[in-house]
């Protein structure tokens, strides 16, 4: 597929908004590009859009979400870079995907998973670990990577600091009962125990989230503030709940653990190998984000991120790829499948 196509099947998923939680338009769309090509593809339950193709016993699944954070950002081209919410997280990744997906005729069976809510509860790669589809010997997954091969992320935890007080007047007795200084405080409480840094082997103590108050003059009966921890690689959220569970008005109401995956697991090796042979020097990187690799873990081992795209600028107010490093990754994933069959073959004919 050359720049004209991929270009144009990239401004045609950057010209569908798909926040989490309304990917069917963009499913729709993906399932007549891929229908339209004669791939066998269906949607599913969850809304995400299936493909299969090849043949062979041995199966590797190219995954990619389809949905954005919120914020609408107008579809332009500047030259080489293309402007759209998702430009980056996830789109750029995706197109690539299937774009080697529809080109591909390989050696082992391809499976591929677009998938909803990724930016949300993971609701489209929870409802694929349990549907009745090929077992996957590999998995590649679309992410903004900068073009690295990430075997590694941090886990994420959506906090909720819930504080009360009595309310009343600004002026009155109960003005140091004050929900929101029990709020701040309970979030310091969060920065003192677990720390707060920018690395894979740290925590990322970020409030998003803060509703407190109805008037100026009124103290007010409640404060919500949710925070974003993000867990690192040596740890999990086994520890984290131990580690914060007796401080006051916190409650982790979700967390998924961090994921670091074999550097020479077959995919890897696949990924590292393609991009040899496509003139990009490979480049093993850990991931400060989150990912539905974490939630793939459970189907195999075997798997790693890639895609193009500035990591940086996923979900900012200014979200642009270049073109030519979406077909770049491209030639680079339809060659990583090609290697990965190779690998898989040469264990399976290794003597026990």
């Amino acid at each position: 597929m050359d720049l004209t196509h991929v270009k144009s099947l990239l401004k045609g998923v950057l010209n569908i908004y798909s926040v989490s939680g309304s990917e069917g338009e963009l499913a729709k769309y993906l399932h007549g590009v891929l229908s339209s090509s004669g791939i066998d593809s269906w949607i599913d339950q969850a809304g995400n859009v299936i493909g299969v193709k090849g043949r062979g016993p041995r199966v590797l699944w190219l995954h990619a979400h389809m949905d954005t954070v919120p914020g609408f950002i107008e579809v332009r081209e500047e030259g080489e870079l293309i402007y759209g919410r998702g430009a980056v997280d996830d789109k750029g990744p995706l197109v690539s995907m299937l774009a080697a997906f529809m080109e591909l005729d390989p050696d082992v069976k391809l499976v591929l998973t677009l998938v909803t809510d990724e930016e949300g509860d993971s609701k489209g790669s929870l409802t694929l670990i349990e549907e009745d589809l090929p077992k996957p010997d590999g998995i590649i997954v679309g992410e903004p990577t900068g073009m690295h091969i990430a075997y590694a992320y941090r886990g994420s935890a959506r906090v909720r600091i819930l504080c009360r007080g009595e309310g009343g007047h600004a002026a009155g007795p109960n003005a140091l009962n004050n929900p929101i200084l029990k709020a701040y405080d309970a979030y310091n409480g969060l920065v003192a125990r677990l720390g707060n840094g920018q690395s894979s082997s740290t925590y990322t103590i970020v409030p998003t989230v803060i509703r407190c108050g109805d008037h100026p003059a009124k103290v007010p009966e409640e404060c919500l503030m949710i925070v974003n921890v993000r867990i690192p690689v040596n740890s999990s959220c086994v520890e984290l709940k131990s580690t914060v569970n007796d401080l006051q008005c916190v409650y982790i109401d979700d967390c998924l653990d961090p994921i670091v995956a074999d550097v020479n697991n077959p995919v890897i090796r696949a990924l590292v190998r393609a991009s040899i042979l496509n003139g990009i020097k490979p480049t093993l990187s850990r991931k400060l984000g989150t990912s539905d690799m974490a939630i793939l873990a459970r189907l195999t081992k075997n798997l790693a991120a890639y895609g193009p795209g500035d990591p940086s600028l996923s979900h900012g107010p200014v979200e642009y790829i270049n073109i030519n490093e979406v077909v770049k990754a491209s030639e680079v994933i339809k060659t990583a499948v090609v290697e990965f069959g190779k690998l898989i073959k040469a264990h399976n004919n290794t003597p026990s």
